[in-house]
């Protein structure tokens, strides 16, 4: 079967000249003229895939935004608009006054206007956003920019929503204290938009991380005809992973896992004050994690070994479930 990745490539890239950038980026890019570009993405959540049809609605109305916030931030565009397409088993008014207070908590922090969409009926709760922003013309930070020697850095805390999602799960245990803020940070993750404008002009590329470190590291590196070589010790994470960093479920967690929607970026060495200087006006730990060198794909590194990373390949709904 093909992955979600291959059926993207063959049967829906095709765009005429005048999109500055179409698929295979966290946004596409439209040349508007008088020195913008338009961004535009769009991200599906579906019960039972990406959240628990008995989740908080109000928490599953902020995701709905914030996800695609964080890709717009990975572009370094400023957002503006939003249209909402929601499938709904049910016409719940309780369920919807919740829902829409979560999704409006977060437009509202942004100055994101809601101006249209779609609603109907069917028999999986399925919600669809389209955010829609602005950046200076051949400005937007993209993948395929990476140069050779450039830092990696991420922001934040890494492998956290998938942490969170195992002890969802129950397979995880940590303090009661620490259960609740790696669920918080999985059903309430934080898009990091004024990062990615702070960014536009200092890094030579961005992702947002959604589908796993390694493998949007990875995406990073094919776009950039380069190798990203990442140094496992510096990885930020939780407090509560300090010791257990290298058990094998919490390594994979943070190579593997997606849900944080943090930014992974790259930019030369010599903006490291810069971006020091970023991460004190934001109160946001950037981190540099590796390098981009010569050669292709993503390697990790620790204590002087190479990791195997052959099976972080980050989430495809199309994989082959066990």
């Amino acid at each position: 079967m093909a992955s979600e990745f291959e059926i993207i490539r063959r049967y829906f890239n095709n765009h005429s000249r005048s999109v500055r950038l179409g698929v295979g980026d966290d946004g596409a890019l439209i040349d508007l003229g008088g020195g913008k570009d338009l961004v535009l993405t769009t991200d599906t959540l579906v019960s039972g895939t990406h959240f628990l049809s008995s989740e908080d609605p109000t928490a599953i109305g902020f995701k709905s935004a914030a996800v695609n916030l964080s890709d717009l931030a990975a572009m370094g565009a400023t957002p503006k608009y939003a249209l909402l397409a929601i499938t709904l088993p049910f016409s719940d008014e309780a369920w919807l006054e919740r829902f829409s207070k979560g999704l409006y908590s977060v437009l509202n922090q942004y100055s994101v206007n809601l101006v249209g969409g779609d609603t109907t009926r069917g028999d999986v709760l399925s919600i669809t956003l389209t955010a829609i922003g602005f950046v200076s013309s051949n400005k937007a930070l993209r993948r395929d920019h990476a140069t050779f020697d450039d830092d990696v850095w991420v922001s934040g805390l890494i492998g956290v929503g998938a942490v969170g999602l195992l002890i969802q799960r129950g397979t995880l245990r940590f303090s009661k204290r620490d259960e609740e803020d790696f669920l918080a940070r999985l059903r309430k993750p934080e898009p990091r938009v004024e990062l990615g404008q702070k960014l536009v002009g200092i890094a030579n590329s961005a992702i947002d991380i959604s589908d796993g470190l390694v493998a949007d590291a990875g995406h990073v590196a094919k776009g950039s005809g380069t190798q990203i070589v990442i140094d496992f010790a510096t990885i930020p994470t939780h407090t509560a992973l300090n010791s257990s960093k290298r058990d094998p479920i919490i390594k994979n967690s943070i190579l593997g896992g997606g849900d944080d929607y943090e930014l992974l970026f790259t930019a030369n060495p010599d903006a490291k004050e810069q971006i020091d200087s970023i991460a004190r006006d934001l109160d946001l730990r950037l981190t540099r994690i590796g390098k981009v060198r010569s050669g292709s794909g993503v390697a990790v590194r620790d204590d002087g070994e190479e990791l195997s990373v052959g099976f972080q390949r980050g989430f495809d709904h199309f994989a082959k479930r066990k």
